[in-house]
């Protein structure tokens, strides 16, 4: 069997897509001018997927109609970053429970830093997390240092954090960890986890 793999769309082919749907299911009178290039935009610098870019279009017309106005490029950047926490949201819902308590402790952490934190503060974060997990019935033993490590690396692949690796000349080398997340978003994350492990704030 052959398999045929398709190249992401170019801002053109989008733009295309996009008017068609704008014909087919909302009034061309509805769509503010520049609205479809803008989309088509933001989708062709993130992943070139029509599906999303459409997902997109569909948000912004939601919003539109609840607001009773026009689709404006104002409501298309609303729609992207609601589209964004659903996707966070989604993920994290469905994510591993150490996946999840690993996120919550570098949140805790953060918070109680206010500012950039390092592994040892996140796994503090973490084994304290645990231990209220395990006390409330979740039963959650801490990984190790080194598995814990694993995991703040997957979430930063899944754009939940980001981290870097600092030198610290004779003293080694150490992780610097940034939630680099709007704070309605974090706090979203952070109480959807608590309630997947019926702990109270």
């Amino acid at each position: 069997m052959n398999e045929l793999i398709f190249k992401p769309y170019d801002a053109i082919d989008l733009q295309h897509i996009l008017r068609i749907r704008v014909e087919k299911a909302l009034h061309r009178k509805a769509v503010e001018p520049g609205v479809i290039e803008k989309i088509a935009a933001m989708a062709n610098r993130d992943h070139g997927d029509a599906r999303k870019a459409v997902a997109l279009l569909a948000k912004s017309a939601y919003l539109a109609e609840k607001a009773g106005s026009k689709i404006t490029l104002t409501l298309v950047d609303k729609a992207a970053a609601e589209l964004d926490q659903d996707r966070y949201t989604t993920l994290l819902r469905s994510a591993p429970k150490q996946f999840q308590a690993a996120m919550a402790a570098v949140i805790a952490a953060t918070k109680h830093s206010n500012g950039p934190i390092g592994t040892g503060e996140a796994y503090d974060a973490y084994k304290a997390f645990c231990n209220k997990a395990f006390c409330n019935k979740a039963k959650l033993r801490p990984l190790t240092g080194r598995a814990f490590g694993d995991l703040l690396s997957e979430l930063d692949i899944y754009s939940l954090l980001r981290s870097r690796v600092l030198s610290r000349g004779r003293y080694g080398r150490t992780r610097e960890i940034i939630l680099d997340l709007s704070s309605e978003l974090i706090e979203k994350i952070y109480s959807r986890i608590l309630l997947n492990f019926e702990i109270c704030g």
